[in-house]
């Protein structure tokens, strides 16, 4: 009966955890034009997009090579600058003037007509900008060109692309000024890519060739790894402590309770002012508990549980009472869970007839624990050995007696007979 309430209770938390989501398999990009006359006003203006900045004068393309130029990771760009494909500031505005045009162009066609298929005009725009970057690395215009392109790939609902410009976008630049404009569109897209892993949950092996809205495969384990780049690449941002609980959250809802209290333990931690304080506090114990393996594990999550309980009363005095009957049940599920460890290794020395060890878990018992079934069978126990010898005589002691006594031995032997300390 016990297991039943646990597994209707995750039930039920689980279904407020999807439900509370707000997801839904509506399109990042359709999402996004749910708002007209937002989404009019910012295509209007190029959709975010940044005007042709007045860059520096032309500057010759640099074809000098140093040793540093043969670096693994510098190995492609010095092969095109050998060959005449590298830097080229002037072919590059050139291609992000053009880039401009046709992502203006879609951005018109998508006013005129909402229903008209905008798409292959955004992607020829993102390819665009995708070469005009390539043409002037470390430049304000690759800057503004990978942002540019990966706004896009997102209006051509080609998530992977745009996420994949984005990251690069912020990978280069590590405190661009596009952040604050990049970040939502990536938790709009790990929200898209996880909706649709829940509705139609596919194996990570399985292949996508066709859908350009999503991975190539695992949609979950991207959804996850995007969420967790929005916390790394802008641990301060406002999307930071969303990530994290959207993390802990998706990890609880599969079943995965070890990886979820880890990301509500550091939204605890990282982030004491989040709004989600509460569900990190709530979700964190409910994990904790799930992921507890029995007794003949560690207690580290039924004791850190026993604390999340103890907090969430003090810190959340309203949220308390409204789920005062889960937090009465859980404390006492968490007793139970307690005592059953110790009613356990107190078993353990009574049958290797180590009386004293026995009494010691026992008495522990009576005194911490009365309330559960175990205090009343301590209880009855410790009666029943009263008169026992603390420590198993030796078997063939005479024989033993005969054999010479080494120093360091009996030390340790001696050692090894005192008093044990209780296991928590």
């Amino acid at each position: 009966m016990q297991r039943v309430v646990q597994i209707l209770t995750l039930l039920t938390v689980t279904q407020w955890i999807i439900a509370g989501t707000g997801c839904s398999l509506m399109k990042p990009r359709d999402s996004a034009m749910a708002n007209y006359e937002r989404t009019r006003q910012e295509l209007a203006s190029g959709g975010s997009s940044v005007a042709l900045a007045q860059y520096d004068e032309d500057a010759p393309p640099d074809r000098s090579v140093t040793i540093k130029d043969f670096a693994p990771e510098k190995l492609g760009a010095t092969v095109r600058k050998l060959t005449g494909n590298g830097p080229n500031p002037k072919e590059a505005k050139v291609l992000y003037a053009q880039a401009q045009q046709a992502y203006a162009a879609a951005s018109e066609l998508k006013l005129r007509n909402p229903d008209a298929d905008s798409r292959p005009q955004f992607v020829a725009a993102a390819k665009l900008f995708e070469d005009a970057a390539e043409k002037w690395p470390e430049s304000e215009l690759e800057q503004n060109a990978y942002y540019m392109a990966g706004e896009s790939c997102f209006f051509a609902d080609h998530y992977w692309d745009a996420e994949t410009n984005y990251e690069m976008l912020l990978k280069k630049y590590q405190n661009s000024k596009y952040i604050d404009a990049v970040q939502p569109r990536r938790f709009a897209i790990a929200q898209y890519w996880l909706e649709l892993h829940r509705k139609d949950p596919k194996a990570f092996y399985e292949l996508n060739f066709f859908d350009e809205a999503t991975p190539t495969r695992d949609a979950f384990g991207h959804a996850m790894r995007v969420y967790d780049r929005i916390r790394l690449d802008d641990p301060t941002g406002k999307l930071a402590d969303d990530a994290t609980l959207a993390l802990g959250n998706a990890y609880f809802a599969a079943g995965k309770f070890m990886k979820a209290d880890e990301y509500y333990t550091d939204l605890r931690k990282t982030f004491p002012s989040s709004e989600h304080q509460f569900q990190a506090h709530f979700l964190g114990l409910k994990s904790k508990l799930e992921a507890y393996q029995g007794p003949d594990y560690s207690a580290d999550a039924i004791n850190g549980a026993e604390k999340l309980v103890d907090q969430i009363r003090k810190q959340f005095p309203v949220e308390a009472q409204r789920e005062r009957e889960f937090l009465d049940r859980e404390s006492k599920r968490i007793r139970y869970l307690k005592s059953e460890r110790d009613w356990l290794m107190a078993q353990r020395f009574d049958r290797r007839t180590e009386y004293g060890a026995a009494r010691l878990y026992y008495s522990g018992l009576v005194a911490d624990y009365p309330e559960t079934p175990f205090g009343e069978r301590a209880k009855q126990r410790l009666q029943e050995i009263g008169g026992e010898p603390a420590i198993p005589e030796q078997p063939l002691g005479w024989l033993v007696a005969m054999f010479p006594e080494d120093d360091e031995v009996k030390t340790l032997m001696n050692a090894s007979s005192g008093t044990p300390t209780l296991r928590r």
